[in-house]
């Protein structure tokens, strides 16, 4: 990191901490189909305010995950609607945009920050009276575990929160392998570990599988398409996750599979999202930057990773072209 930007950075956490001080009561939000980084950002500040500001009312929102739930996160709190009537500071974490943010409450709040690492997108989908939002780092809890480990001693990083951010971290980096990886994320990350969580038993309980989920991979493994081009791509129904018992959250769980497969310069999932009426997109890839074809199909994200959204399979043959023709 340059001067300028630890400077920012220092103005911007300094802010935090005093919006965090100055409020009763705190709801913290994230994004929907919320993945390892969403809810370790989530659950590691909920958690560090709950240890350092015992007697402020703080909660923690959002939808289930199928798999993650309860063993690595707890279900999300049912905030009955008499809360959001009260004064209240709003946080969001890893929501690039308005409609991406899980629960429908935010608009009461009194304040709202939001913190993230993806570029800001369309202004009419920005949100937040306070923005701390760094594209260039991996992982919104790494931005959250460098806030926490540089305020004044007296306030404590427990192993419960560290535990939350390295798993956030770990996640969003592809376990330290993808591109945006670098010193700091490492110099982060070590500094989480010296709090004495167990790290083997956090990557036990996140990359643990099933029976189901191998033989979702294997009908990933049976029915992708590569073009000539390089382009590889699955598509799921919705009969299809029925007869695999999976819900659409797990539509991507298997896309880096084909990540660094030879002759791969990008990947996509397609899984059908039948109550929206369209097809949910995951982008990635190892070296090729995919955010152009997801912003050109409605979406957007990340240089490597990135999403949107198809109306119909009819739109596929033009969405794979576009994939295609990426330099």
């Amino acid at each position: 990191m340059t001067n300028d930007e630890i400077r920012l950075f220092r103005d911007q956490f300094k802010y935090l901490q005093k919006k965090i001080e100055e409020y009763d009561r705190i709801v913290i939000y994230r994004h929907v189909s919320p993945d390892f980084d969403a809810l370790g950002a989530q659950m590691g500040l909920y958690q560090w305010i709950k240890d350092n500001y015992p007697a402020k009312e703080v909660h923690y929102v959002g939808d289930r995950h199928p798999t993650f739930m309860p063993v690595l996160f707890p279900y999300p709190e049912d905030v009955p609607d008499s809360f959001y009537d009260q004064e209240h500071l709003a946080i969001t974490v890893d929501v690039s945009n308005k409609p991406r943010i899980s629960m429908d409450h935010i608009g009461k709040a009194k304040e709202v920050i939001k913190i993230d690492h993806h570029p800001l997108p369309q202004k009419e989908e920005q949100f937040g009276d306070y923005v701390i939002v760094w594209p260039n780092r991996p992982a919104a809890s790494e931005i959250l575990a460098l806030f926490t480990q540089t305020r004044k001693r007296s306030l404590r990083l427990s192993k419960e929160t560290a535990r939350y951010f390295y798993c956030g971290i770990v996640g969003d980096t592809g376990r330290f392998m993808y591109q945006d990886t670098d010193a700091a994320t490492l110099r982060i990350a070590a500094d989480l570990l010296i709090t004495g969580f167990d790290k083997t038993s956090l990557y036990d309980q996140m990359y643990e599988t099933d029976v189901r989920r191998l033989n979702i991979l294997r009908y990933c493994l049976n029915n992708y398409h590569l073009t000539d081009k390089g382009v590889c791509y699955y598509v799921l129904s919705q009969k299809t996750m029925d007869d695999l018992k999976m819900t659409i959250d797990e539509g991507n769980l298997h896309i880096n599979t084909f990540r660094n497969l030879k002759g791969v310069r990008v990947v996509a999932s397609i899984t059908e999202d039948v109550a929206k009426h369209e097809w949910r997109v995951s982008l990635r890839s190892a070296g090729t930057f995919v955010a152009s074809v997801a912003t050109k199909f409605g979406g957007g994200g990340h240089d490597f990773a990135a999403g949107c959204k198809l109306t119909s399979l009819d739109q596929l043959p033009a969405f794979i072209s576009a994939c295609d023709a990426l330099k």
